[in-house]
């Protein structure tokens, strides 16, 4: 008997006039019964769905039998279905549905509502696009915590523990007038595309790129403690001192003959972050004097140099070996600044050789490396040299 026929006259009366799209199946998926604004969703006719199969609404073959193994299977086990899903117009576009399912009659049948949500799907995929363009220009510690709610997107700022991190590339600044526009371009993104993975891997907030220079904090928006933060920003930058060797090379085959080392300054004390500017345009950041000796500190420091004050050596001079270097005076400041200089850390002491200067380059790890293949490798050197 005709579907049509077995429905109820008062809900006949809601089936045709509902502004609901509905449909109803059989237990082989087949299409029994199908209300107009089913057909206005997807511009079929009455005549041209009912007794075909439901796979042809869908989008593929394989979405036909994902839906049935997400949906089908739990409402022929009377199990009320809701879910969001793509299916096929007549036309071949894409419409997305908000679909719920309950057997009906001797449950040998499903029926299927379905709402029209393309275009909340579509302004939600706007959305998600803009947030990953937007997320671009935050670090993901400040995108997260906004997005989330932990952030407040008003002006105000607090006192906190940090440790602050400034580094540029020594000579950058005369490499400009050499090189042209691209080439410059496509050096100061790989650049600082490096030292951006290297500063994410280990938590570090990125504040800002002015140029060739980097501000990066650590203890906000979350902190591990003041030890954790400070070891993490000084194995950060060992790590990108480690990096510049590769980025050296890469340059040097690239044409760009002079070496070009990172100058690095570390500090940690209290700083005002959170949101400043104006109620139009707000910038999350790092301001007040201990910012100001990090950034004194990278000025201070020679090509190749991590240069740090007491406060960073005294919470970290247990795992990272420092050589005790001159102080300095800071305008600001009354007294003068001890300064100490990072060499390595306290494994890698034991373990690594590296050298590097002009015209030479030596790294060895101690503890991986074939000793006798090393001093076999040195004694051809010298022989060279000798020469």
């Amino acid at each position: 008997m005709d579907a049509k026929t077995q429905l109820p006259s008062r809900f006949q009366q809601v089936f045709y006039n509902t502004g609901v799209g509905i449909m109803i199946v059989d237990k082989d998926r087949k299409l029994l019964e199908v209300n107009p604004k089913f057909c206005d969703l997807l511009g079929y006719s009455r005549e041209e769905l009912i007794g075909n199969s439901a796979e042809m609404i869908h989008i593929s073959s394989e979405t036909y039998k994902e839906f049935g193994e997400k949906a089908f299977k739990q409402v022929r086990n009377k199990k009320t279905v809701n879910l969001d899903w793509p299916w096929k117009k007549k036309d071949g576009s894409k419409i997305w549905f908000r679909i719920a399912g309950d057997p009906v009659a001797n449950e040998e049948e499903v029926l299927w509502t379905v709402v029209d949500i393309t275009q909340r799907v579509h302004a939600h995929e706007k959305i998600e696009k803009l947030a990953v363009k937007l997320s671009k220009y935050l670090s993901p510690q400040v995108y997260d915590s906004i997005f989330s709610g932990k952030q407040n997107v008003k002006i105000e700022a607090y006192r906190k523990k940090l440790t602050v991190f400034f580094s540029d590339i020594k000579g950058f600044t005369e490499l400009t007038d050499r090189l042209e526009p691209e080439v410059l371009s496509s050096l100061l993104n790989s650049y600082l595309n490096e030292m951006s993975k290297i500063a994410l891997k280990h938590g570090g907030t990125i504040d800002k790129f002015v140029g060739d220079a980097i501000l990066i904090f650590f203890g906000d928006p979350e902190s591990k403690g003041d030890i954790e933060d400070a070891n993490a920003c000084v194995l950060m930058a060992l790590e990108m001192q480690e990096r510049m060797k590769y980025l050296r090379k890469l340059w040097e085959d690239q044409g760009i003959s002079k070496p070009l080392n990172i100058r690095i300054g570390i500090n940690t004390g209290y700083c005002n972050v959170g949101n400043f500017g104006s109620e139009d345009r707000l910038d999350y950041t790092i301001i007040g004097g201990e910012v100001n000796l990090a950034s004194r500190l990278e000025s201070k420091a020679d090509s190749g140099q991590i240069l740090i004050s007491h406060e960073t050596y005294a919470l970290i001079k247990k795992q990272i070996v420092c050589e005790k270097k001159e102080e300095i005076n800071v305008k600001g400041i009354a007294h003068k600044i001890q300064t100490y200089q990072v060499i390595e850390t306290e494994k890698n002491k034991k373990n690594s050789f590296c050298e590097e200067y002009d015209g030479f380059s030596l790294a060895v790890d101690l503890s991986r490396s074939e000793k006798k293949k090393v001093v076999s490798s040195l004694k051809r050197v010298l022989m060279d040299i000798e020469k």
